[in-house]
């Protein structure tokens, strides 16, 4: 089984006085392994932003080669997920947030044949691993050089494959 760790950066959050549905700003994947997927979506709507959004997420966009078309994403995300060997699996500090995206992505240009159809929440059943998480989540943003970028998907999905690391791998 191939851990993934994903987040994602969307337009808004869905509230009551904002009913439309976020869009997708950008999506970051790092595997276990390191392998790592980043893309930003250029089919997104600049009238959706919220402040939040506007002065903390949009500035930290590389565009380039990383900007594409939506299905694009879709279709360079799948063929990355089924360039692993194994079945894999999505972990995500937000999957309520961040698979809903990675499911319509699919839902609508095919699923990963390896891919499991349901994220994993990176919540520990042990508050010493859930602290140890936390922890070296915060470290990472701290300490990696590169700088880690808070609110940058791939950066954020960097810093939680490290906590999980940290979480898993240590003796209690």
């Amino acid at each position: 089984m191939i851990n993934i760790f994903l987040d994602t950066e969307f337009s808004h959050l869905q509230l009551p006085l904002n009913p439309e549905p976020p869009v997708l700003i950008s999506i970051g994947c790092i595997s276990e392994s390191g392998k790592t997927f980043y893309a930003e979506n250029a089919n997104r709507q600049p009238v959706l932003f919220s402040d939040f959004v506007i002065k903390t997420v949009l500035p930290l966009l590389q565009g380039g080669e990383f900007l594409m078309p939506y299905v694009h994403i879709a279709q360079k995300l799948k063929a990355w997920i089924e360039s692993f060997n194994d079945e894999c699996k999505m972990w995500s500090d937000s999957p309520y947030h961040d698979w809903q995206f990675v499911k319509h992505m699919f839902d609508c240009h095919g699923w990963p044949v390896n891919l499991k159809r349901e994220p994993v929440l990176l919540k520990f059943p042990s508050s010493i691993q859930q602290t140890r998480f936390e922890s070296a989540v915060e470290n990472a943003f701290r300490t990696f050089e590169p700088k880690l970028r808070r609110h940058h998907a791939l950066d954020d999905a960097i810093a939680n494959r490290f906590g999980f690391e940290c979480a898993t791998t240590r003796e209690y």
